[in-house]
């Protein structure tokens, strides 16, 4: 990159005059040139601007100051002019308007810019014009009904820059002026016009609505179906079409007149290519009475020539993709959009994120609502696609060199395009291959080749293209035009109530520029002079309020460029386009000769320019740039040429609207006439369009009309139109040419801004004084530039001896300025006049010359803010050096001292340590010693003792040892040898005996285990013979089971019976004219009947038998298995003996080995005789072995033992199984009985059901006798009702005539009214209407008499008791009764009951006795209708008046109905009369009116500068001087007129807090909507304000006016926005930019604010007081953090919905559901707990009022437990409570408890002791007076 050092930079020498000044340190814009970025076609070139600070100032010799600089990349930059540079943006980052920035310079701009870009506020302010720049996104938070409701009545600036705000200001002027309004949009392709467009429109139709329609009217929900007047609109009687509204006529054209107008370009998927002007009339009450729209240069080429990656017009890819199957089969639309030559040049046939198919049927459905009938919208379709056919007709040249049509499918789509236009193919192949020439009187036909053959396909296709779309402007002009309550002038110059949109094209530069663009720039030139002349205008008008000299100022006016292309006014002036006409009339020009004609006759034009490479091209330097434009295919644009024989041959087509287009051209070319354009032929018989009488001249096969000549004409009838409007201008801004979202090109945005005349109205306000600034503001950031400090309040006069000094001390002395008391200027309280002086005395100081100073403001020329700012920076500078030095001076000495002091206690430290170690040293060798000598004498007795010890156990050991050598010698004799064979033998002979032992126990163990085995199949085979038992009982369980269906299905065969018995009871009710013929077929149905019956019971008693036979069969059965289990159990007693014989012969085996053991043991006894000395170990082996022996005996018993328990066990086995079989046996009989008794009780069941038909018959027969009879009585009584009503529907006729005739000449006197000079006559009258309440409320509006369909019989009232309910809203609802006083004892207070809500209680009541619900139901919708009516009509008074009738009615309702067999829908009813919701909206609205929420006021400067005096301690709840007085007032007369009316205490707090929600709402709405209110000081200001609101509810009764508690939950929203200005966001901000998470901070200091709106507190807060406080720069951070937060708690979509952001204050009026209740019980609930005494007194305030002296203190015995009681306890409807629970019951007297049924009758008496009104004497309401 190459740094930029020319002079012409920016906006030329603005740089310089504004950078006269810098000193080392400024922050300031350094412009660095973009390699190869320079344009050969623009002078200027392409830079970019980087951050720089300046190192350092120096001089060349002429003295221009030179500056160093270095970048923030760290490029330095060395002598760079001064004049280069711009100064940083400095607190005004996020500025809304550009003319309030101080840095008015194209880095400060885009800069601004792109800041904003970047926070989604795409609006922003230069002046008065809207800079709109497109998102690419859809930023829905910004949009919709309640924004709209926003803007509705702000001026403009008062809120953030929006498109709404244009409009608002718009149709504000209108409304006041009287005068007409325009309001331009412009911008490049891309940059967001058409939508822009649409937002206004649709903000109009909703301005014009009236601001009390519901939401869902007024949003998406689409408009409601009135017309100007109010009135329902019917259908069409000529075409039977529904007719929409006009305001959803005028938006619904955008989306038609977009389909046929608008194309994907290069740079826009949806660019609109033709320019659109609407006009909208209202009326004087603001509705919308009629619109019109023109539109300018179609680009009619588009239709047969495209490229990629563009489309052709969206209407033809519509039609290809939504026609259904029978259209595609009509038009010839099988093969898509590809098949078609003029739409497959380009291989883009679909657009991202659109489905045609969808906007095809958006746009038909635009059609109908535009009012085309189906037969015009099937020959528009017909129209477009004839014209796609005919771009698939291609030629070819034959052996005579003459075009013809070529190929089969050539013919084809030439006969698809012949049928569908409605002519002849053979004709229309001659049309576009011959043409006739007329040459003194002969005509000659020539034959064209293939090429003109082709140009004259296209030009067709192009000319009923554009003529197609010209029709269907015409014809929404002609709906739209003609629905309004009055009608248009031809010029419309007759309505001064009028709002032109236009929509046009901006500035174009391209790489090859041709006619169209040519046209564009001519258009933007023209209007680029009238933007001049309005904005030097609007400078002027601010001088002049100023009262600054302005006469020397002086702007650039472009007329020598339109001269250039149109022409002078001078008669042989030359033009661009007056030399293209003269070329196209010349029959052999060629763009050569043009090129050259403009080149050698125009060269002497300063703005005229001959490019020396293109020499078939010129250049015009516009205000924009210099732009190229090529002569090839210029002419053939210009040529608006008819063919004659495409006149002659679509003038004669059998489709209307086709031969309508060419009518005019027809006859033209019939007469030989002149040319006729394609505005003049759009004339039909059923259209309107503008019409020319046919001249005569020669006689020529072309008919010629200049595209340039017509739009010229148009465009001067457009400026002519613009020049008697007050205009607003929104530029469009594409951000990037790539159209991705977030992204802004700064080089891109200022060509764009340079073409849209944005930087040439920055140049004319620079020109001027640039740079306004407050006498305040100024003062505060410059008053350090005086000689003298500021702080000491003395200020000194202007400088000796000049003329401004001397006028300054005319007067004397400046007067002092206020002082803080720390010495310092207090702002706050500096006054208008001290600031000017200040601000005169710093200028000055500062050397000045040429500013001035204004009435209210500081003018400054260019550069002389550098001036300041450089002073100031240098004073800034200097203070900073003193500063530091100071601090240097001071930290070293303090260094000093600490230095010196840390040495000496470092030294002394040392000292002592050493000290201190080397006595521990000592002590440490001392104490060693000690423990030496202890340890020696320690160690030295030690072995004296362990040597005393050992001498005994010496000797001990040795009596030991002899004693184990003693035993060891002994082991070692001959006797202990024997001794060991001895046991060797018996061991062998023990494990003998015990191996015979083991093989006997085996054997004996196999012979259990094979018996046990035999034993366990035996009951195995036990169980299942069990088991094969217990599936046979299932089985006749089964059978039972069957047995019992079968007894079902003889029941259900009953059912029938009574089936058939109630059919032919119906058969019986719906014979009810023919008697007789209902008798007999009721006989006939009776003798079916019973021998039906008959049969039936056959049936019964056949299946009664066959059950009784399978009962016994089953019996049987179970016998047979009764023997076999008898045998079983035989067989098992056989076993048990056999298995007691095995046991007997095992006992005997047993026996006979013990006999053998004893044997064996007589013979050792034998033996033992041989050796004596083995004698006592024989002994012991007999007596091992009779132990072993004993043993075996006691194991043998045990066997046995065992044996005879299982023998027990299979006995008590066998027992079980036969008890279980004798139980099974006592079952079987018991269900078997059962099912006899249950076939019994069938069988009496089937009589009893034959016995009932029967009576029924007979009933039936009675029923419908009658039935007939009351049938007749009842056709005659409505035939007598028939005749009453039709003679009262004639009286209505009557009666509605007249009610007309006085409306219509009521509607004549206010017109005559109007008319008057009067100023309120000029005001939009907005009347707030029934259906709008009834429709918020949800009850249906009352159908017209056109509509209502005839009441039925069951749902509609009679004459008598729909004359009663109307007698009764006459008496109850349209008279305001009065409120009887209800005394509840005879000293005591009283109820306060309204006569009216007693009177529609009791009558419902009494009603509900005899009428039946759906007439008690549509007598109560009458009478709240009625309720509605009165409310509305009356006000506050009245709306707060029925707010208490219908809490008294619905409690008394619900209390008296509780409990009733008829109360159920009665007490419905009363919950409906609680929760009115009618009522409460218009209580709601009535309220919102009374309370001035203007944040204009409230948040001032001198509620600022209140707000800083205002001492901490003052809690007075109205102070003087305060501007939230007149709040407080407001809220405190809604809650008198409430008492007043007798609106419960309960519910008066309700109120009181819904007006606390709602100013809360509308406090946060003026935050996220100005940024001024989201300054430091206004939030300061604020809370002061909130903090009187806390005080005045502390200082209110509490009765009437909600809890501290609650007042802070209903405020909490504007109290934590108001906290968070203050001090949250600069602490979210420090931990932001250390990348601390935030959000729990935020749920912590804001937990009732969601996330976009913290985001939008963010972006508007500023300090306004902290003079360089920190900029928006260091808010991105925690923006972006925020930005973070918002796309992780929506899944990665950043919020849009416009809920999320704005508050809805209204939704406050929504009042509690707990509220209403407590209100309705205070009028029905005497508190149960207090007795009726004598003696009364007003209880204490629960406040902390004192009590009046009847009220018995704490002191006199009353307990803390009954104080609580009395304040919780109920309550009587003005708030007090009765004066039982104040005064406490005499003991003496036993208190008398009122009920409930008590309190009914006192009220009941009390109502009718005051007389009831003369309407309810009717016998209707006889039920009032009976007991």
């Amino acid at each position: 990159m190459t740094v930029q050092t020319s002079s012409d930079a920016g906006l030329g020498g603005l740089q310089r005059g504004l950078s006269a000044t810098f000193h080392a340190g400024s922050q300031v814009w350094v412009p660095v040139e973009a390699p190869g970025r320079s344009s050969a076609k623009d002078k200027r070139r392409v830079v970019h601007w980087r951050r720089g600070v300046v190192q350092a100032v120096h001089k060349q010799a002429d003295g221009e100051p030179l500056v160093d600089v270095v970048t923030e990349e760290g490029q330095e930059v060395a002598g760079l002019p001064a004049g280069d540079c711009c100064l940083q943006n400095e607190r005004d980052d996020t500025v809304d308007d550009l003319v309030k920035s101080d840095f008015l310079h194209e880095p400060g701009i885009l800069h601004t810019l792109r800041v904003r870009y970047s926070l989604d506020s795409i609006y922003t302010y230069s002046g008065n014009i809207l800079i709109a720049a497109n998102p690419h996104k859809r930023l829905r938070q910004l949009y919709g009904p309640r924004m709209m409701a926003q803007y509705r009545g702000v001026p403009l600036g008062e809120l953030s820059p929006h498109v709404y705000a244009i409009a608002e200001q718009a149709y504000a002027a209108m409304m006041m002026d009287e005068q007409r309004q325009a309001i331009l949009i412009s911008g490049e392709s891309g940059a967001g016009k058409t939508e822009s467009a649409k937002m206004v429109m649709q903000y109009l139709a909703h301005r014009a609505m009236p601001a009390h329609l519901p939401q869902h009217l007024t949003g998406g929900g689409g408009l409601p179906r009135t017309s100007s007047n109010g009135q329902a609109t019917a259908a069409s009687a000529t075409n039977g079409v529904e007719s929409a509204p006009i305001e959803e006529q005028v938006l619904e054209s955008n989306p038609l007149l977009e389909a046929f107008g608008n194309a994907k370009t290069s740079r826009n998927d949806n660019s609109s290519r033709f320019g659109k002007f609407v006009e909208i009339d209202f009326d004087a009450s603001g509705r919308v009475s009629g619109a019109s729209i023109a539109t300018y240069l179609l680009e009619r080429s588009r239709v047969v020539s495209i490229k990629a990656p563009e489309r052709s017009y969206h209407i033809f890819y519509q039609l290809c993709a939504g026609a259904s199957d029978e259209q595609r089969q009509e038009l010839g639309l099988a093969g898509g959009a590809a098949s078609f030559r003029y739409l497959n040049r380009s291989d883009v046939y679909t657009l991202t994120d659109v489905d045609d198919a969808e906007e095809f049927r958006h746009t038909l459905e635009a059609m109908r609502i535009v009012g085309l009938q189906q037969r015009h919208v099937d020959a528009v379709l017909r129209t477009v696609a004839g014209v796609l056919h005919l771009g698939n007709v291609d030629f070819a040249m034959n052996s005579r060199d003459e075009a013809q049509v070529a190929g089969a499918d050539s013919v084809a789509a030439l006969e698809a395009a012949a049928r569908l236009l409605g002519v002849s193919d053979v004709g229309l192949e001659a049309a576009l291959t011959t043409r006739a020439i007329d040459a003194r009187g002969e005509r000659i036909v020539k034959r064209l080749d293939a090429v003109a053959a082709a140009e004259s396909r296209d030009a067709l296709a192009k000319t009923l293209y554009a003529r197609l779309f010209d029709w269907l402007v015409a014809a929404i002009n002609k709906k739209i035009g003609s629905l309004g309550s009055g009608s248009r002038s031809g010029n419309g110059s007759g309505n001064a109530r009028r709002i032109g949109i236009l929509d046009i094209y901006g500035f174009e530069s391209f790489e090859i520029n041709s006619f169209e663009q040519l046209c564009i720039n001519l258009a933007n030139e023209r209007l680029q002079q009238q933007f001049n002349a309005h904005v030097f205008k609007g400078e002027q008008e601010e001088y002049a309020r100023e009262g600054i000299a302005w006469s020397y100022i002086d702007f650039v006016d472009n007329q020598d460029c339109l001269d250039l292309l149109e022409g002078g006014s001078a008669p042989n002036s030359l033009g661009v386009f007056p030399l293209i006409d003269e070329a196209c009339r010349l029959p052999r020009a060629t763009f050569q000769d043009l090129a050259h004609t403009l080149r050698t006759r125009l060269a002497g034009l300063p703005r005229f320019g001959a490019p020396r490479r293109a020499q078939h091209a010129f250049a015009v330097d516009h205000y924009a740039g210099e732009v190229v434009y090529s002569t090839e295919h210029l002419m053939d644009k210009n040529k608006d040429f008819v063919v004659a024989e495409h006149a002659h041959l679509l003038g004669s087509s059998s489709v209307t609207i086709i031969r309508e287009l060419f009518a005019a051209d027809a006859a033209a070319a019939a007469a030989g006439g002149a040319a006729a354009d394609s505005l003049t032929s759009s004339a039909a018989s059923e259209l309107p369009s503008p019409k020319k009488d046919v001249k005569a001249g020669r006689k020529s096969a072309f008919m010629l009309s200049s595209v340039g000549a017509r739009f010229r004409r148009q465009l001067a009838g457009l400026m002519s139109t613009l020049s008697q409007c007050q205009p607003h201008y929104i530029r469009c801004v594409k951000p990037n040419p790539e159209s991705r979202p977030g992204s802004l090109v700064p080089e891109y945005v200022l060509e764009q801004l340079r073409a849209g005349g944005v930087l040439e109205a920055v140049r004319i306000a620079c020109a001027g004084f640039p740079t306004r600034k407050p006498f305040m503001h100024f003062a505060q950031r410059y008053a350090l530039l005086l000689p003298e400090a500021p702080s000491n309040g003395k200020m000194s006069s202007s400088r000796p001896g000049s003329a401004a000094s001397e006028r300054s001390n005319g007067t004397g002395t400046a007067s002092a300025l206020p002082l803080t008391p720390s010495g310092f200027i207090d702002w706050f309280a500096v006054t208008e006049g001290q600031s000017a002086d200040l601000a005169k005395r710093i200028l000055y100081a500062s050397q000045l010359d040429g500013w001035q100073l204004g009435k209210t403001r500081v003018f400054l020329r260019a550069g002389q803010l550098a001036q300041l700012e450089g002073a100031r920076g240098r004073r800034l500078t200097v203070a900073a050096v003193y500063i530091q030095a100071a601090w240097r001076g001071m930290a070293a000495r303090q260094l000093l001292r600490c230095s010196r002091a840390a040495a000496t206690a470092i030294q002394a430290a040392w000292r002592g340590h050493e000290g201190r170690r080397h006595t521990q040293r000592l002590r440490e060798d001392r104490a060693a010693t000690r423990l030496q000598a202890a340890y020696r004498v320690h160690r030295q007795r030690s072995a004296f003792l362990l040597q005393r010890r050992t001498r005994a156990a010496t000797t001990i050991q040795s009596y030991v040892r002899m004693h184990q050598q003693r035993c060891r010698f002994q082991r070692d004799t001959e006797l202990g040898k024997k001794q060991a064979a001895r046991a060797a033998e018996e061991a062998r002979r023990s494990a003998a005996a015990i191996t015979i032992q083991a093989a006997v126990r085996r054997r004996l163990a196999q012979k259990q285990a094979t018996r046990l085995r035999r034993e366990a199949q035996k009951l195995r085979d036990l169980e299942a013979a069990r088991d094969g038992l217990a599936a046979r009982v299932e089985e006749l369980r089964q059978e039972l089971a069957t047995a019992l269906q079968r007894a079902e299905r003889a029941e259900g065969e009953a059912a029938n019976l009574k089936a058939q018995v109630a059919s032919l009871t119906s058969e019986l009710q719906a014979a009810q004219l023919q008697a007789r013929t209902a008798q007999a077929a009721a006989v006939e149905a009776a003798a079916a009947t019973a021998a039906s019956a008959t049969a039936a019971d056959a049936a019964r008693v056949a299946a009664a038998t066959e059950l009784e036979a399978a009962h016994r069969r089953t019996a049987e059965a179970l016998q047979s298995e009764i023997e076999v289990l008898r045998q079983q159990y035989a067989a098992a007693d056989a076993a048990r003996q056999q298995r007691e014989d095995e046991v007997r012969e095992l006992q005997l085996q047993v026996k006979s080995t013990r006999q053998q053991i004893e044997a064996h043991v007589s013979n050792i006894k034998k033996k033992g005789d041989e050796n004596v000395e083995l004698w006592k170990q024989v002994t012991a082996v007999e007596a091992e072995f009779q132990q072993e022996l004993a043993k075996r005996d006691a194991a043998l018993a045990a066997m046995e033992a065992a044996a005879a328990e299982a023998a027990t066990g299979a006995e008590l086995e066998r027992q079980q199984l036969q008890q279980q079989l004798a139980s099974q046996e006592a079952a079987a009989h018991a269900q078997l009985a059962a099912a006899q008794h249950e076939a019994q009780e069938a069988r009496s069941q089937a009589a009893a059901a034959m016995a009932a038909a029967q009576q029924v018959q007979e009933t039936a027969l009675r029923e419908a006798k009658e039935k007939n009879a009351h049938l007749a009585a009842r056709v005659v009584a409505l035939d007598s009702r028939t005749q009453r009503l039709e003679a009262d529907l004639r009286s209505a006729a009557t009666r509605e005539q007249q009610l007309q005739e006085q409306l219509q000449a009521a509607q004549r006197a206010a017109a005559a009214l109007q008319r008057s000079p009067s100023k309120i006559g000029a005001l939009p009258i907005t009347p707030r209407t029934l259906s709008g309440q009834l429709d918020a409320a949800g009850i249906p509006a009352k159908p017209s008499a056109a509509t209502q369909a005839p009441p039925s019989p069951a749902t509609s009232l009679s004459l008598d008791r729909c004359s009663a309910v109307e007698a009764l809203s006459s008496a109850a609802v349209q008279r305001r009764l009065q409120v009887v006083q209800v005394p509840l004892s005879a000293t005591g207070p009283s109820l306060r009951i309204p006569l009216s809500s007693w009177l529609l209680c009791e009558s419902l009541i009494g009603w509900a006795k005899v009428w039946g619900q759906p007439e008690i139901d549509m007598a109560a919708d009458m009478l709240q209708r009625a309720i509605v009516e009165a409310a509305d009509a009356g006000g506050l008074h009245a709306q707060a008046y029925w707010l208490t009738c219908s809490l008294a009615a619905g409690g008394l309702l619900k209390a008296r109905t509780f409990g009733l067999p008829y109360g159920s829908k009665l007490f419905r009813l009363g919950n409906s009369l609680v929760n009115f919701t009618a009522v409460h909206e218009a209580l709601g609205d009535s309220v919102a009116d009374m309370l001035p929420v203007n944040v204009a006021v409230l948040l001032s400067e001198d509620a600022k500068r209140t707000a800083r005096r205002r001492g901490p301690g003052e809690i007075s709840p109205s102070r003087e001087g305060s501007p939230w007085r007149a709040l407080l007032g407001g809220v405190g007369n809604v809650l008198e007129v409430l008492r007043a009316e007798g609106v419960p205490a309960p519910t008066v707090r309700g109120v009181a807090w819904a007006c606390l929600r709602y100013i809360d709402g509308e406090l946060l709405n003026a935050l996220l909507l100005r940024r001024d209110c989201c300054s430091v000081s206004a939030a300061k200001a604020l809370m002061a304000g909130l903090a009187e609101l806390h005080d005045w509810v502390d200082y209110e009764d509490r009765e009437w006016v909600c809890r501290p508690e609650e007042a802070e939950a209903a405020l909490e929203r504007i109290t934590q926005a108001a906290r968070y200005l203050v001090q949250g966001k600069e602490d979210c901000v420090r931990k932001a930019q250390r990348g601390v998470d935030i959000a729990a901070d935020l749920m912590r200091t804001c937990p009732a604010l969601s996330l976009p709106q913290v985001y939008k507190l963010t972006e508007h807060q500023h300090d306004d007081w902290i003079v360089g406080a920190s900029s928006g720069r260091e808010s991105m951070a925690l923006l972006e953090t925020l930005r973070r937060l918002m796309a992780a708690s929506t899944n990665g979509e950043l919020p849009g919905e416009e809920l999320d952001l704005l508050a809805d204050p209204r939704e406050a009026f929504v009042l509690q559901p707990r509220a209403l209740t407590e209100g309705a019980r205070c009028f029905v609930q005497a508190s149960p707990q207090i007795a009726l005494t004598v003696g009364g007194a007003t209880p204490a305030r629960a406040g902390g009022t004192p009590a009046t002296p009847a009220t018995p203190a704490s002191a006199g015995g009353a307990s803390p437990l009954r104080a609580g009681a009395l304040l919780a306890g109920p309550r009587l409807p003005d708030g007090s409570l009765p004066a039982a629970a104040a005064v406490p019951a005499s003991p003496m007297t036993a208190p008398a408890v009122l009920s409930q049924g008590a309190l009914f009758d006192k009220i009941r008496q009390a109502c009718l002791a005051t007389g009831l009104p003369s309407e309810l004497d009717r016998p209707e309401f006889e039920f009032l007076q009976a007991e």
